[in-house]
């Protein structure tokens, strides 16, 4: 039974992704072959080297042995016996299976009557073209027909469109493998009856290689044809309202699966990442932006054997974590106003739980030198996941596949929720993984927060036999509410192999949110009678003013005039006052005093006014500077807005993020990309975070308090002011 489901934290391939030809960071091993006609212009030759200029720089050639893109180059060919003279020497038919292959031809190139292409070469006699020119299809084939199973050849010709027709019937001869195995492309640059592209193809490849290392915001080490021609559309287009021309672009004339990720095309905006935990664990650990930063001096280390603020502050509340998720199964709820810290504290016990992080010279320091019984057992959290944006079936398999349990297809297909419900039926039943630790945080903000508790959560507890398992598995998707279910009886299960650590955001009692509360309040006591014996921790108790001091003294280390201890205390004090329970305030707070002499700040009333109003006040604050930094207002609010309305983990930057605040604003943004780019290295930028979803880099709104704001800023086009007051509800 124990294969079934596999070892806890297991992780597949992408299907589609390549498997082989490529080393550990997704760098291809490959051959890139060049092939440029000239015809004796000057000029056209200062053209070409533009255009390889590029070429060379997106398949280049690595320093490591056996890494990047060989190159061959035939230069400035006379006949075409000499073309054909250097597929044979250049071993182009040979290339072996792992090795991708990338063609580039540029020629002046025309079609016969026939339908043929041929590339004109100096000795081409246009009256007798099959016997002087070069047949472009026979360098496209013998690229194809290569063993390579990765083929991408790129014709840069007058009328190279023209290669199409021929094309269509030399592709019959390939063997049926080569187009269902592999990834075999051919993209033309030039339409029937237009010229060569010279100048122009250099600049919309440079154009697409820029937006694919920024804007593109892929993640995987390789592009699809369909993403690469995408980006070359986009570039051609900004090239024709740039220079008022009509290019039509290049275009795929012969493809195989085009959403496949292919190793004939690197991808210019891949970035390797570092991986901080295992992938069980990263949708609820700590970045390692985050890790760097309090390993810095700079964050207030007082030395080296300080192991800073992240792993050393709020002790209490980090002492009952670790105690938990080291000790005996049952149910914790971590639970908190918004912005008290719920989700920090739950990162630093997923983080320094994890065997890959502990084993981290990087951190190893770091976590010897915390408070002891404030760090979890190595390996003590095996599974977390965030619930945001995501209902009960999207929750329960992403628990169920980091687990490495499977689906039972012994239930009807039809009810993907039920066969999940049963795999981890049977994956506990097994008993062989031992006591099993899944924290799920953001649970106010999933799509059905409700039928998360009762089609997940609780049949979780259920299997895991934990105190409170003692209920009937409940029909997913029936209407009984959590206290129905959670009166239900059955003899409980014998083995006890669960705890579950959950993070919900609820209002603090005895204010009048609570009282009132119908939703975040009473998800909380949803909870609680789902789960009656469940221990319960609050972020936002009395003692949080200390924490929030501590945390601001901490921020402040790397001022310039944090050396005055009497200045940087008092503003640490006055921050906490001013913040009440708000970390994500004091963090602006902070950022704002970093970036003046601190003094003037804390002299000045209308600061201290904005401080009060919190989140927005402080948001109002940043607009007005960023505002004098030659930046439009409306057109940064709208760029932030956009990202509180993004489904999932969030919005990507390529063409999307551009379009929804362009909507928002109702009226074109000039030069988005260039925007987004200057936003992101603003200080607004700490307003955002970003995540993976899909492939590709998005981004939100750094909490949720921040997104509610942003969703009821002002109109697009006002100042904040001109839209009314909105502290109340949205600042605190």
């Amino acid at each position: 039974m124990h294969e079934d489901h596999g070892g806890i934290g297991s992780v597949g391939r992408r299907p589609g992704e390549p498997e082989r030809g490529t080393d550990e960071e997704g760098a291809a091993s490959g051959s890139l072959v060049i092939v440029t006609v000239e015809d004796g212009d000057d000029e056209f030759a200062k053209v070409i080297d533009e255009q390889l200029s590029v070429v060379t720089e997106w398949w280049r050639k690595e320093s490591e042995p056996e890494r990047g893109f060989v190159q061959t180059v035939l230069r400035s060919p006379e006949k075409r016996r000499d073309v054909e003279d250097f597929l044979y020497t250049s071993g182009i038919r040979e290339t072996e299976r792992d090795e991708a292959l990338v063609v580039y031809i540029t020629s002046h190139g025309c079609v016969g009557t026939s339908g043929r292409h041929f590339l004109r070469l100096p000795d081409t006699d246009l009256e007798r073209l099959a016997a002087t020119g070069m047949p472009t299809n026979e360098i496209v084939i013998a690229a194809l027909d290569s063993r390579a199973r990765d083929v991408l050849v790129i014709v840069n010709a007058c009328e190279a469109g023209g290669i199409d027709v021929e094309l269509r019937t030399l592709v019959r001869d390939l063997a049926e493998a080569r187009t269902r195995e592999g990834t075999l492309n051919v993209v033309a640059t030039t339409a029937a009856r237009a010229p060569v592209l010279g100048r122009e193809f250099a600049v919309v490849l440079r154009s697409a290689y820029e937006w694919l290392r920024e804007a593109g915001g892929i993640t995987r080490p390789h592009l699809t044809i369909s993403e690469f021609v995408s980006a070359l559309e986009e570039a051609t287009e900004r090239l024709n309202l740039e220079r008022n021309l009509q290019l039509a672009g290049p275009r795929p004339v012969f493809h195989s699966r085009l959403t496949i990720p292919t190793s004939a095309l690197p991808n210019p905006g891949h970035r390797p990442a570092r991986q901080v935990v295992t992938p069980a664990r990263a949708e609820v650990s700590a970045t390692h932006e985050e890790l760097d930063y309090w390993l810095d001096r700079a964050s207030g280390r007082a030395s080296s054997d300080d192991p800073g603020w992240y792993f050393s502050g709020r002790q209490e509340l980090n002492r009952l974590l670790a105690e938990f998720v080291s000790g005996p199964p049952g149910v914790l709820i971590v639970t908190g106003t918004a912005a008290s810290g719920k989700s920090a504290v739950l990162a630093r016990t997923v983080t320094l739980s994890d065997p890959t992080f502990r084993a981290s010279p990087r951190y190893a320091d770091a976590v010897s030198k915390a408070p002891a019984d404030t760090v979890p057992d190595e390996g003590s959290v095996h599974v977390a996941v965030s619930a945001r944006n995501r209902g009960p079936l999207s929750l329960i398999e992403a628990i169920g596949s980091r687990l490495g349990c499977v689906r039972d297809g012994e239930q009807p297909a039809t009810n993907a929720l039920r066969q999940w419900q049963e795999g981890l039926r049977r994956f506990f039943a097994d008993g062989t993984a031992g006591t099993v630790t899944i924290v799920v945080d953001g649970l106010d903000e999933a799509h059905d927060a409700a039928a998360c508790v009762r089609d997940v959560l609780v049949p979780l507890t259920s299997f895991g036999g934990g105190p409170d398992s003692g209920r009937k598995l409940p029909i997913p998707g029936q209407g009984a509410g959590l206290r129905t279910v959670a009166a239900q009886s059955a003899p409980p299960s014998e083995s006890q192999n669960l705890r579950l650590l959950i993070g919900v955001r609820s209002s603090r009692p005895g204010t009048p949110a609570a009282v009132t509360a119908s939703g975040l309040g009473g998800l909380l006591r949803e909870l609680q009678a789902a789960f009656p014996t469940a221990r319960e921790v609050r972020t936002d108790g009395e003692g949080v003013r200390t924490d929030i001091e501590a945390y601001v003294t901490a921020l402040l280390a790397g001022a310039d005039w944090a050396p005055d201890h009497e200045l940087a205390a008092r503003a640490a004090r006055l921050v906490a006052r001013h913040v009440e329970r708000s970390f994500l305030d004091a963090r602006l707070a902070a950022q704002q005093l970093r970036r003046t002499g601190g003094a003037s700040l804390l002299e000045d009333p209308l600061w201290f006014s904005q401080l009060d109003k919190g989140t927005v006040g402080l948001f109002e604050k940043d607009l007005e500077e960023v505002a004098n930094e030659d930046l439009r207002m409306d057109e940064v609010v709208a760029l932030l807005r956009a990202t509180a309305f993004g489904l999932g983990q969030g919005i990507p930057w390529a063409q999307l993020w551009p379009a929804v605040a362009e909507t928002l604003l109702e009226r074109r943004i000039e030069h988005a990309d260039e925007k987004i780019g200057r936003l992101l290295a603003s200080r607004l930028a700490g307003y955002l975070t970003h995540d993976t979803e899909d492939d590709r880099v998005v981004y939100r709104p750094a909490h949720d308090k921040l997104g509610a704001m942003l969703r009821r800023w002002p109109q697009a086009g006002s100042t904040p002011h001109q839209g009314g007051d909105l502290s109340n509800g949205s600042g605190r």
